[in-house]
C-alpha cells in the first residue's frame, strides 16, 4: 500500500500553533478497579504496557488492550484502569491561537502504532535519561533546566511531535487548519477572553475593540456555540477541574485564585456544574491522569 501523503502547512500557519509538551511518564497507575472522575485531560498519547484500560468520552466507551495506544483528545474523559496496569504515556497541548485543537473531534480511539512507540520511547529517555520508571506525579513536576537542556529537550518533542502527526495521518485523521482570513476576529476575541482575570465572567468589550459587542456575540455563537459569558464560565470551570486534580494547593486557595471572596461559594458553584464537590472530585480524579 502506497504511504499516504504527509499534511503540509505554511511556516506561518506552524508558527500559529502552539505545541508544548506537559508530562512523558512510564509506570504503573496509581489506582485500580475504580471510574475516575470525569476529569479535563489534554491532548496526547499512551501505550498500555502491561493490563488494560476503559475509556469513557464522546458518548462512547473504548477497551484499550496490552499494546495499543490511545490517542486522546483534549476534553472531558473517564478512565479505569485493571489491576498491574503500566502506561508510557505523553501530554501535551497542540492548539490554534483561539484554543481549539489541531485534530478537533477525530480523535479518542485506540489503535496499533509501532513507530510511534519507538518514538515515545526515544522521548522518554531524552526527558528522563537514565530513568526506567517515572510516574505521573514525578512526570509533571516542576524541575529547572539549563539553557542547553532544555533546548534538548524541546527538540526530542519537535521530532516525537512529527511522528504523531505522521501517526493519525496514517491511520487516516488529517488535521484541521485554520483559515486565517475567516478566523481573524474570532481570534481577537478568544485572546481578550483569555487575558481577563478568571473571576471576571461578565466581560464588557473594551471601547477600542476593533467590533461591537453584539458582533462578538455572533462570532462566538457561529463558531463555539456560546456567547462571551459562557465562554467565560467554561473557561474558570476548565481550570477549576485542571487544578483541583493536579495542583498540591488548598481547595480554599483554589477558590480564592478564580476569584472566590469564599470558599463555600466556590463549592456551591463547582457542585451545581459538575454534581461532586471539591473534595469529592479531588479524591475521585486525583492521580488518575493516563
Amino acid at each position: 500500500m502506497p504511504k499516504k501523503p504527509v499534511t503540509q502547512l505554511s511556516a506561518d500557519v506552524w508558527r500559529s500553533l502552539r505545541h508544548e509538551w506537559l508530562w512523558v511518564y512510564r509506570g504503573p497507575v496509581p489506582q485500580s478497579g475504580v471510574w475516575s472522575a470525569e476529569i479535563p485531560v489534554p491532548a496526547g498519547v499512551f501505550f498500555v504496557e502491561r493490563g488494560e484500560v476503559r475509556i469513557q468520552a464522546d458518548g462512547r466507551e473504548t477497551l484499550v488492550p496490552r499494546g495499543q495506544a490511545f490517542f486522546s483528545s483534549p476534553r472531558l474523559r473517564r478512565h479505569w484502569f485493571a489491576a498491574n496496569t503500566r502506561l508510557l504515556s505523553v501530554g501535551f497541548r497542540c492548539q490554534w491561537p483561539d484554543g481549539s485543537s489541531l485534530f478537533r473531534d477525530a480523535l479518542n480511539f485506540a489503535a496499533e502504532a509501532p513507530a510511534l512507540r519507538k518514538a515515545t520511547e526515544q522521548l522518554f529517555a531524552s526527558i528522563h535519561g537514565a530513568q526506567k520508571v517515572v510516574t505521573y506525579r514525578q512526570g509533571i513536576e516542576a524541575k529547572k533546566y539549563s539553557a542547553s537542556e532544555w533546548a534538548a529537550r524541546e527538540a526530542a518533542f519537535a521530532a516525537w511531535f512529527a511522528v504523531w502527526m505522521e501517526t493519525l495521518q496514517e491511520l487516516g485523521v488529517q488535521p484541521e487548519p485554520q483559515t486565517r482570513a475567516r478566523r481573524r476576529r474570532v481570534d481577537q476575541i478568544v485572546a481578550w477572553l483569555q487575558a481577563l482575570p478568571l473571576g471576571q465572567t461578565t466581560p464588557s468589550l473594551p471601547p477600542d475593540f476593533p467590533i461591537g459587542s453584539r458582533r462578538a456575540e455572533q462570532l462566538m455563537q457561529q463558531q463555539f456555540g456560546i456567547g462571551l459569558r459562557m465562554f467565560m464560565e467554561r473557561r474558570r470551570l476548565d481550570v477549576a477541574r485542571e487544578r483541583i486534580v493536579a495542583d498540591q494547593a488548598t481547595l480554599k486557595e483554589i477558590a480564592f485564585a478564580l476569584g472566590f471572596r469564599h470558599a463555600s461559594h466556590f463549592t456551591a458553584w463547582f457542585r451545581r456544574h459538575t454534581k461532586m464537590s471539591p473534595s469529592e472530585y479531588r479524591l475521585s480524579g486525583v492521580g488518575q491522569a493516563a
